[in-house]
């Protein structure tokens, strides 16, 4: 897995330094300047769940809802299903992700670690921010993990998924179900398949 790591690595510093050449060697047309440098967070997260097909690791699930816990092992069927949830359509759809969301980027200089930071103006999209967390390790960035943020409506509800992905470790969504006039209810779901620090 850490060779297919650095295989993403090396294809996202490849391009970039491609690009960089084509565009001192001559100018790029405007309609072609849409293509962005972003992390491939889709083609990660796909890695990511390849990672834990191909391991036989113990899935446990945990489920918090109205004050209640409840836990049981997962079917690595169900973890296929459950984990598609950070691959929204917004997401995979690289031309799309790339016209519709902006990128930043900050380093912090006392733990080396570099965020990226995905997000849109357009309130109308399901995918709002996109986080990766990086640490810099040997020239390359170690993904440390991915924070998304999903607004949906249906009817007169309004739900906001809050969802983290914790790299060779976890992942957790937090739904917040608003309906319109009633209290709004937190669902916390957890599935984790290495629990070692």
């Amino acid at each position: 897995m850490k060779n297919y790591l650095l295989f993403i690595a090396s294809i996202w510093c490849l391009s970039s330094a491609c690009k960089n050449r084509e565009q001192t060697q001559q100018p790029v047309p405007e309609e072609k300047q849409a293509n962005k440098d972003f992390f491939p967070v889709a083609d990660y997260i796909k890695g990511e769940i390849a990672y834990v097909d191909s391991l036989p690791l113990r899935l446990m699930k945990y489920e918090f809802k109205a004050g209640k816990t409840d836990s049981g092992f997962l079917k690595p069927g169900d973890f296929d299903h459950l984990a598609q949830e950070f691959l929204p359509s917004d997401l995979v759809n690289t031309s799309k992700f790339e016209k519709e969301f902006s990128e930043s980027s900050f380093m912090d200089q006392t733990t080396q670690a570099l965020t990226f930071t995905y997000s849109t103006k357009n309130d109308k999209l399901e995918l709002q921010r996109v986080d990766v967390l990086a640490n810099r390790t040997q020239g390359f960035d170690k993904v440390r993990s991915i924070y998304m943020e999903k607004n949906i409506t249906k009817n007169d509800t309004a739900i906001s998924k809050k969802m983290y992905w914790r790299s060779k470790k976890s992942f957790e969504i937090v739904t917040l179900v608003s309906p319109s006039n009633q209290p709004q209810v937190t669902n916390r779901l957890k599935v984790v398949w290495d629990d070692s620090e």
